[in-house]
C-alpha cells in the first residue's frame, strides 16, 4: 500500500496496546490454552484481516485480541502461577535452547491439570488450530468497489494520425515494417 499525504495514519494512541510482558518460553507454555481462551477474538481479527485487507480497518479487533491475551495471562497468574511458572521454566531450561516440549511433560501435565480444574481449560489437541472452522460475525461483510477501468481512446486510422509513428517513419526512409 502506497501512502500519501493525504493517507490517514492512525495516531499513537489509537494503536497503543498495554504491553504483555512476557518470555519467549512464557508465550509458547501458554500458546495453546491462549489460542483455546481467545478464539472467537483472534478469528475476528483474521477475518477482518482477509476481508478488508487494510490492517487500519481491523485496528479495534486486533486491540480485542490484546486484551483477550493479557486477561488470560492474567487469569492464568490468579489461578495456576506456580504450575505455570515451572512449566515455561522448564521450556526455557530444555537442553540446547529448543524449548522442547518432549524435555518438559511431568510440568505440562501438572498446568493441564491446574488449567482444567481451576480455568475449565483443556489443552487442545494437536492439529486443532489448523482445523477449518465456521466462524460466526456481526461484523457486516465489506462491499467490494470495482475498479473504474478508464476507456481507450479510438485507434488511428492511419499511421499519418500518429505523430510517434510519422518520426518512426522517417528515420527508416519510410520503409513499413
Amino acid at each position: 500500500m502506497t501512502a500519501t499525504n493525504e493517507t490517514y495514519l492512525p495516531t499513537y494512541e489509537e494503536l497503543y496496546v498495554p504491553p504483555i510482558n512476557l518470555t519467549s518460553s512464557a508465550l509458547k507454555a501458554g500458546a495453546p490454552y491462549f489460542g483455546a481462551f481467545c478464539d472467537k477474538e483472534s478469528k475476528e481479527f483474521m477475518l477482518c484481516k482477509a476481508e478488508e485487507k487494510d490492517p487500519r480497518k481491523c485496528l479495534e479487533s486486533n486491540k480485542q485480541v490484546s486484551l483477550c491475551a493479557s486477561k488470560f495471562f492474567h487469569q492464568v497468574r490468579e489461578n495456576c502461577a506456580l504450575q505455570f511458572t515451572n512449566y515455561w521454566m522448564c521450556l526455557d531450561k530444555a537442553p540446547e535452547g529448543q524449548m522442547s516440549y518432549r524435555f518438559c511433560r511431568k510440568t505440562q501435565a501438572e498446568l493441564d491439570k491446574c488449567m482444567s480444574e481451576k480455568m475449565n481449560l483443556n489443552r487442545p489437541e494437536v492439529g486443532w488450530m489448523s482445523k477449518v472452522k465456521l466462524h460466526q460475525t456481526d461484523r457486516p461483510k465489506p462491499v467490494e468497489k470495482l475498479a473504474e477501468i478508464q476507456s481507450l481512446p479510438d485507434a488511428a486510422s492511419s499511421l499519418k494520425e500518429v505523430p510517434e509513428a510519422l518520426d518512426s517513419l522517417k528515420r527508416t526512409n519510410n520503409r513499413a515494417l
